[in-house]
């Protein structure tokens, strides 16, 4: 990722955070939607160095986000390896996390990226409004299915909007495929979310790079636990939340809870949401005029469905 490629810590300390910030093996989706939504423009070949740029501003912002995720969360993985803030600690993940996004603004004014830039600017600030919300919401057993959606639309999905409208915007897109494209970014971001949530209760450890159910444990209920909790008439999973506040769960509680929201329809719940965001946008790629990346949004979409 040239953008930090070229930093002056090559060799010192810093330099090797830096670069265990970077080697993270992520699938790159929100810098793929850049381009992918620039490729609907009539200027993309002219653009493709400019969008390439903003795909990675836009990974960068991501990989940001992590880094601080997992400080909060007191993650030791991430996708497999341990985390910056374990390996690191605390202190110089914060500053790792900070150095990218300063490393995004540094270039997005040199690049002279004023639109980008703003819209870049106000999803970042939206990210940290979905992620206080969250945060406000912590043990929480009475949030609603309703705060959980507001939240992660800015924690996770504006990210993906971003990505889309950024890249559509560059390549010179009508405002009418800026915004479908957009709603696009919206509704994968959802789908993305969602399933992440959905699989902290239908994977493991191995599969998912990192331990399960350290959303619940950590107080944050997401859409399966939600809605299996509005679904219980007998209390008891309202019951084991509201504990969840005031003393850690046995690992038999947390393995009750996970057959509570599996019996009662919280996974259900999930899956039907995940697949009306798939019928969306599978009737925004109708609306959309074709281009060469049309088939890649398609299989990508396939990818997150269930």
């Amino acid at each position: 990722m040239h953008l930090i490629a070229s930093h002056p810590y090559a060799g010192t300390p810093v330099g090797e955070i830096l670069d265990n910030t970077l080697d993270t093996n992520g699938k790159m989706v929100r810098a793929s939607l850049v381009l992918c939504a620039g490729a609907f423009g009539p200027d993309y070949e002219t653009k493709e160095d400019r969008l390439s740029m903003l795909a990675a501003m836009v990974e960068l912002t991501h990989l940001a986000s992590l880094v601080h995720d997992d400080i909060v969360d007191e993650a030791d993985f991430r996708r497999g390896k341990p985390s910056i803030q374990s390996k690191y600690h605390k202190d110089a993940a914060v500053y790792a996390g900070d150095f990218l996004i300063t490393r995004v603004n540094y270039y997005e004014a040199k690049e002279h990226l004023n639109e980008a830039a703003a819209v870049l600017s106000q999803t970042i600030e939206r990210m940290c409004a979905g992620e206080i919300g969250q945060a406000i919401c912590r043990y929480n057993a009475q949030t609603s299915i309703a705060e959980y959606l507001n939240n992660i639309k800015g924690k996770t999905v504006e990210l993906f909007k971003c990505a889309c409208r950024i890249g559509a915007q560059e390549s010179g897109c009508s405002e009418d495929v800026v915004c479908k494209l957009e709603e696009f970014g919206e509704n994968l971001g959802l789908m993305f979310q969602l399933r992440d949530d959905l699989l902290d209760f239908t994977s493991t450890k191995d599969v998912m790079g990192k331990a399960t159910h350290i959303d619940f444990r950590e107080g944050i209920y997401t859409l399966p636990v939600l809605a299996a909790r509005d679904l219980d008439k007998s209390g008891k999973l309202l019951s084991i939340m509201q504990k969840n506040k005031s003393e850690s769960l046995t690992d038999k509680e947390i393995s009750e809870t996970e057959k509570l929201v599996i019996d009662l329809g919280g996974v259900d719940a999930a899956i039907m949401e995940i697949r009306s965001c798939q019928s969306k946008i599978e009737g925004l790629l109708r609306e959309l005029p074709e281009c060469k990346s049309t088939s890649l949004l398609s299989e990508l979409v396939s990818k997150l469905a269930i």
